[in-house]
């Protein structure tokens, strides 16, 4: 092993898959978190204290899956024989985009579906079966760092002898509401800067089982936004969260915060525009209390554009960049960030020394990625609050349009839309194919096809 001892502060997915990472470069890795770890037995699947969105959607992009898989091969397996379930995207869900479905047909662009509780009780119980991986609960005060605060060489920790505990690198894992540009303020430093895009999300979400029959031709999910009038924010999807079930999800976005109690959740349904939301809701059997959740928006801690950065600390996951969950990237970027941190430790040798600078900056294109898929997309909201940011520019709503519109008929249109998302890669869509047929449907004024535009019909499966 190169290195001794790496300590990870926080063991979320994000913490874990860092350890994971850690774990063939150091002799011993640490995972510090105020919540037990727990891996075996019924309480391992119960939503953890430190994680207040446990109990809401989760979903993994393809590019997140990939990245898993490498850093704990198997890891997908896993997950099904747990009780994930795996679903073509382009055919099982059915999502009405406004004025028209999208078109279904087979791809292999699959999705496992799972419950975070599920997914993280998976992930730690893979990581802590490591051999040199130990899970430490307890509370993290602050950092130790050598007598010149150049390097950072453990953390004060209230369960560990004389309350710290001492390695060679410490990792920030501790998510969006880390305290760490606070702890190296006070070493010295300068605090990195932040940019914040507040739109303002609500998500309610309850488990449940839907009956037979209410879903058919192989859809396991439907997703409407608001009404067509589009006066309001709030939009419901019911999603499959495996073992059979489904989780409703219902959103509201510029504090028009979606119900909290059945009833609401049940009206807000009937009053979209897709009817079978409505049926679906009112016929299934509940299986959780809806559980409420709000978030500010979308935030970016620019440690890569620190002048000066102790040597021995590295920071990554939503402590770096955390983004509307609507979008999926949490759980990716978590398993995007681990990768990139192993590959800087290889390329180390055994030297401490440039880990933390090669590894912020090494980390910021890819967090570039998801941030501009974020921005994209929330810019849109007409109250939108920025901070030291420039709002993107919008596309020319012409183009918005076309492009929703060729993604009711059109299987590479819709597929590169899903890849866009998935591998946060616009060159999906940036085809010379694809924009040729936006302009062609701009130039000819089109429209989507009628048997495209009744929400009360949910498509059948084309051949693509």
């Amino acid at each position: 092993m190169a290195f001794d001892h790496a300590i990870v502060l926080g063991g979320s997915i994000t913490g874990l898959l860092a350890a994971a990472a850690a774990a063939g470069e150091f002799e011993r890795v640490t995972v510090v978190d105020r919540d037990e770890l727990i891996v075996d037995g019924p309480d391992a699947e119960n939503s953890r204290r430190g994680v207040p969105q446990g109990d809401q959607v989760h979903h993994l992009l393809a590019l997140g899956a990939e990245r898993i898989e490498d850093l704990l091969p198997g890891f997908d397996k896993d997950l099904l024989a747990a009780g994930g379930e795996r679903h073509d995207n382009l055919a099982g869900f059915a999502a009405w985009m406004r004025s028209s479905w999208r078109v279904r047909f087979e791809s292999d662009l699959a999705l496992t579906c799972f419950t975070r509780p599920l997914f993280e009780s998976v992930i730690r119980k893979r990581v802590l079966a490591l051999p040199n991986v130990t899970a430490l609960k307890s509370v993290v005060s602050g950092l130790i760092a050598t007598e010149d605060n150049g390097t950072i060489i453990g953390a004060r920790v209230k369960n560990a002898p004389d309350g710290q505990l001492l390695g060679d690198l410490v990792i920030d894992a501790t998510g969006r509401g880390t305290k760490t540009p606070n702890w190296i303020q006070d070493l010295g430093y300068a605090r990195p800067e932040e940019s914040h895009l507040r739109v303002y999300m609500g998500y309610t979400c309850y488990r449940v089982e839907i009956p037979e029959g209410i879903f058919t031709d192989g859809v396991v999910s439907v997703a409407s936004p608001s009404a067509a009038d589009a006066k309001s924010t709030r939009s419901i999807v019911v999603w499959p969260c495996g073992r059979g079930q489904h989780i409703v999800v219902a959103f509201g976005a510029l504090r028009e915060y979606p119900p909290t109690d059945l009833a609401g959740i049940q009206e807000l349904a009937d009053s979209l525009d897709v009817p079978l939301l409505g049926e679906a809701i009112r016929s299934a059997k509940v299986l959780s209390e809806p559980k409420h959740y709000q978030m500010p928006g979308d935030q970016r801690i620019l440690w890569e554009e620190l002048d000066r950065r102790p040597e021995g600390f590295v920071v990554l996951g939503d402590a770096v960049a955390s983004y509307n969950p609507a979008y999926g990237q949490g759980m990716t970027m978590a398993a995007v960030g681990s990768v990139e941190l192993r590959a800087i430790l290889r390329q180390a040798s055994g030297d401490i020394v440039g880990v933390a600078d090669a590894f912020q900056k090494g980390l910021a294109p890819h967090v570039d990625m998801a941030w501009n898929n974020a921005l994209g997309i929330d810019s849109t909201y007409p109250g939108a609050e920025y901070e030291n940011l420039t709002p993107p520019q919008p596309a020319p709503p012409e183009f918005s349009a076309a492009f929703v519109g060729l993604q009711s008929e059109d299987p590479e249109v819709a597929l590169g839309a899903r890849l866009a998302m998935h591998w946060m890669d616009n060159s999906y869509i940036t085809t010379d194919s694809i924009q040729s047929k936006i302009a062609a449907w701009i130039e000819e004024g089109r429209q989507p096809k009628p048997e495209s535009t009744d929400p009360t019909v949910i498509p059948r499966l084309v051949r693509a």
